[in-house]
């Protein structure tokens, strides 16, 4: 049996024990499944693995039992279904690949920033922020030339600018990176 077939048929069994709700709520259920069926299965692909439907259907478990979760969730207000094995992996995947890319994109930023405001403090003719071809470009540098034509924005004001910056960022990176550790668990 193809993987479109099996999907369908999950979604069509679903789509009738969802029908004490209304009709758009029933379809949001349904739109919703099949993009986590759909993402679980780019997940498997993009991790080199065969393609397996039936698997991720398994991890959503029986349709019925499924559907009277989302059906009391909506119903009810009782908390949304969670623990589907099918979902997890995705979520796990993306939230993992997320908190690596913010964690070295985050930390990265800030530790320029406060390199920057060290070397400044150093090397106070060498590092700054000039505006260059009459305010057009704007270099940030860390040279022994000076820029012919150049305006240097900041003077000594760059030393705590780029230190509080930097310590900013690594804050709100660090920040973000606990609620992406939380979501990820």
């Amino acid at each position: 049996m193809s993987q479109r077939t099996l999907i369908n048929q999950y979604l069509t069994s679903l789509s009738l024990y969802l029908s004490r709700l209304d009709k758009s709520e029933a379809d949001e259920v349904i739109r919703e499944i099949e993009s986590h069926i759909h993402d679980a299965l780019e997940l498997q692909l993009a991790n080199g693995q065969t393609q397996n439907v039936q698997e991720i259907l398994d991890g959503f478990g029986d349709p019925r039992q499924l559907a009277n979760q989302y059906v009391e969730h909506i119903v009810n207000g009782t908390p949304p279904p969670k623990g589907f094995n099918a979902i997890q992996k995705v979520k796990r995947g993306v939230t993992k690949s997320l908190f690596f890319s913010m964690a070295i994109f985050g930390y990265g930023i800030a530790a320029f920033l406060i390199v920057i405001g060290l070397c400044k403090l150093l090397m106070p003719d060498a590092v700054g922020v000039w505006s260059a071809s009459q305010g057009n470009s704007i270099i940030i540098t860390l040279s022994e030339h000076s820029y012919p034509q150049a305006q240097e924005l900041f003077g000594y004001w760059l030393i705590p600018v780029a230190i509080l910056a930097g310590g900013f960022i690594a804050r709100v990176t660090t920040s973000v990176l606990v609620v992406l550790k939380r979501a990820s668990s």
